[in-house]
């Protein structure tokens, strides 16, 4: 009898051990971190003002969110010219609440598409350029 007990617990730690892993391991899955901030505006400007190692410009992109943490804007290689892919995500220098991105090579893009965990969740079509 004490045998049979003996294995009956064995089984129901070992059940719990594979459990409490496969829960523990959804926090590394994508759908399980943090959600994508709501953006609540955006702003995009090549700044070609003559001076100093200035040769064509410089490109800026500032996103202001609705959450109260650093965000960072990373760029994605995609095939489409002309477009820029920039992939918002946790974390970076800026300061809380704000994302940024700066791009001094060429080419400079002429639209701007903000992704959050691989989904498209902002385009921004005007750019401005500043003399």
């Amino acid at each position: 009898m004490d045998a049979v007990v003996d294995a009956m617990v064995g089984k129901t730690s070992f059940l719990s051990l594979a459990c409490g892993l496969v829960l523990s391991g959804c926090a590394w899955l994508p759908f399980g971190g943090n959600s994508c901030p709501e953006i609540t505006d955006t702003s995009a400007w090549i700044n070609r003002m003559p001076g100093p190692g200035q040769s064509g410009g410089k490109l800026h992109v500032v996103v202001r969110l609705a959450d109260d943490q650093s965000w960072k804007l990373s760029p994605v290689p995609t095939e489409e010219e002309g477009l820029l892919v920039l992939s918002l995500s946790e974390g970076g220098p800026s300061v809380p609440g704000t994302a940024a991105y700066q791009q001094s090579r060429k080419p400079l893009p002429q639209r701007i598409k903000l992704e959050c965990h691989g989904t498209a969740v902002a385009f921004i079509d005007e750019i401005t350029v500043a003399y």
